[in-house]
């Protein structure tokens, strides 16, 4: 495969229920269990974002505790994944740092529980990225899911993922966790 796929949790940009812009708070069990998730199925790294010096301080507090603190030396299989998240500020930056990483402008792929216009199958972007060499961001979002302003920003949008009945809203460590699985298990 010589696509490269970064995964990113993004809190800023938002929606709550009511669809107001909002910035949402930093999960410590979403940052643990993506970055295993995302280590498991081969995405570059992981990158948690978050606009708040405090939300970022506090990520950087559990990654220390998995890195260099006690969790270094009770799990090292959790090291070796948080090993690789990387905590920034915006979405620009991560931006920037894939395209220094790759020499190429990363495509935005935008995940959503509901479904609209002009959503690509797992499967066709599977496709796409098995192809080529391009490298992709895909996004998640928090609380209520990714604003318009975020969502008009990505090159692709995925097909919601859903279950046999009308209920549709899984945490995103889950989201992350089926979408990896569906774009990039053997």
């Amino acid at each position: 495969m010589s696509s490269k796929l970064y995964v990113a949790l993004l809190h800023d940009g938002m929606v709550d229920k009511t669809g107001k812009a909002v910035t949402t708070s930093l999960t410590l069990n979403d940052m643990q269990d993506m970055a295993r998730s995302s280590r498991t199925f081969g995405a570059e790294k992981l990158f948690v974002v978050h606009s708040t010096p405090a939300m970022r301080k506090l990520a950087k507090r559990l990654q220390t505790h998995w890195l260099s603190g006690f969790g270094s030396t009770y799990n090292a299989d959790r090291k070796e994944a948080m090993s690789f998240l990387v905590i920034a500020s915006d979405l620009e930056e991560i931006i920037m740092q894939v395209e220094a990483e790759t020499g190429k402008l990363p495509k935005l792929v935008a995940t959503s529980a509901k479904n609209g216009p002009n959503r690509i199958s797992y499967s066709g972007f599977r496709k796409d990225m098995e192809s080529g060499d391009d490298s992709y961001i895909l996004m998640f979002g928090t609380g209520w899911g990714m604003g318009h302003e975020l969502m008009a920003r990505a090159n692709i949008t995925l097909e919601p993922i859903e279950g046999p009945g009308e209920y549709n809203h899984l945490s995103v460590r889950s989201a992350c966790a089926i979408s990896l699985d569906r774009l990039r298990s053997k």
